[in-house]
């Protein structure tokens, strides 16, 4: 081996990025983006969880303690409380998602507590109070995040102001999530992020290589139009995504035994729609890529805000406050929502409506935009 021969061809192609701003731009500024969006994420922590409370305990002479209870869980950043009037429209307030989930403290909350105190203090065994605690488990992250903070609020409360730990029991009812695992949580972001990763990597690639070999030039001299190009792109590489989401929902549920509450075909064309949308994405970026190795660097700039900041593998109240509102122009988080709400809620088409009309919206958005692309550029 000729070490001049080496360094000579290293040399060159040093001096070829030197002519390619945006490639040297890229090697600069990307991990530049990559070191500050994933230590900004990692370092969050879930705070703000939505939490309808209803205090109906009259309290007594020493006072309520469900009002210490509330007041101690309101001093936490990591829930943010809403009082209600009605367990009815409490409960409601979680069915609907306004809420991850409802604290309830009947009348004699406080009687009961204090009865506790009275009988331990005898060395007999008291009957527990009871907190009511009605949840959205369908996050696993969230929903253990609440009854921890919850049994903290009552730990404390009771040592402070009674000087000992009378038994008060946290009653769960599970609105969504009965019975839910980890895992449960986890398949719907995988497949929505599997089918968003190929079918925008092909599309930008398979795109960008047609146009550099000039079979696109030549479909255009024929009567094809630049609609039907695009269409047939799309309705190409959204089989794929769909055969790829079908492999992954039948093997999360065969081999890890994920439950589906609602309509596997609901979910898959949650996903189906994410897909058509994100290589739409991919035909409109490859407009812009001069070649291949140009084209690939938009990956990982469209990959990781999706990845980190969409819900996939925690939840959007773990992601900062700074970076969260960018989670709402991802269209990965529609889709993950979506499917976690069909998937674990048993949620119908009426219900993730939104999520399904965001989802459209963002391909046909991006597959318009690509043929005009394509047509300006022809």
């Amino acid at each position: 081996m000729n070490a001049r021969r080496v360094l000579a061809i290293a040399l060159k192609t040093l001096r070829s990025l030197r002519h390619d701003k945006r490639t040297a731009g890229f090697l600069v500024f990307m991990p530049l983006f990559m070191i500050a969006i994933f230590g900004y994420t990692f370092g969050g922590e879930i705070e703000n969880v939505d939490v309808v409370v209803v205090n109906l305990d009259v309290g007594s002479a020493n006072g309520s303690v469900a009002d210490m209870i509330i007041g101690d869980l309101a001093s936490r950043v990591t829930l943010r409380l809403t009082a209600l009037s009605s367990p009815d429209e409490a409960v409601e307030a979680v069915r609907l998602t306004d809420a991850w989930a409802a604290i309830y403290f009947g009348p004699e909350f406080t009687e009961q507590v204090e009865e506790g105190i009275a009988v331990s203090a005898l060395g007999l065994f008291a009957v527990p109070s009871v907190v009511e605690l009605h949840l959205d488990a369908s996050n696993p992250n969230i929903a253990q995040t609440v009854v921890t903070e919850l049994q903290a609020s009552i730990q404390v409360v009771l040592v402070e102001h009674y000087d000992m730990n009378p038994p008060v029991a946290v009653v769960e009812d599970r609105v969504y999530g009965e019975g839910a695992e980890f895992i449960d949580f986890f398949a719907p972001g995988v497949m929505g992020l599997a089918a968003m990763m190929v079918t925008f990597m092909l599309s930008i690639i398979s795109f960008v290589r047609e146009r550099s070999t000039g079979t696109l030039d030549r479909l255009l001299t024929t009567p094809v139009t630049e609609g039907e190009i695009v269409g047939g792109y799309a309705m190409a590489f959204g089989i794929v995504a769909l055969i790829q989401s079908t492999v992954i929902l039948v093997a999360a549920m065969l081999l890890f035994k994920v439950t589906v509450e609602g309509s596997a075909l609901l979910a898959l064309l949650t996903i189906f729609l994410l897909g058509v949308g994100s290589q739409g994405l991919g035909f409109l970026l490859s407009s812009i890529a001069k070649n291949e190795f140009q084209a690939v660097q938009f990956i990982p700039l469209i990959l990781f805000p999706s990845i980190l900041l969409a819900g996939v593998f925690w939840p959007l109240e773990a992601v900062p406050d700074i970076l969260r509102p960018v989670s709402n122009f991802i269209p990965l988080t529609y889709a993950v929502d979506g499917c976690r709400s069909i998937m674990v809620r048993g949620w119908g088409a009426g219900d993730v409506w939104p999520q399904l009309a965001v989802l459209a919206g963002f391909a046909a958005a991006t597959l318009m935009l690509s043929a005009y692309s394509l047509k300006k550029r022809g």
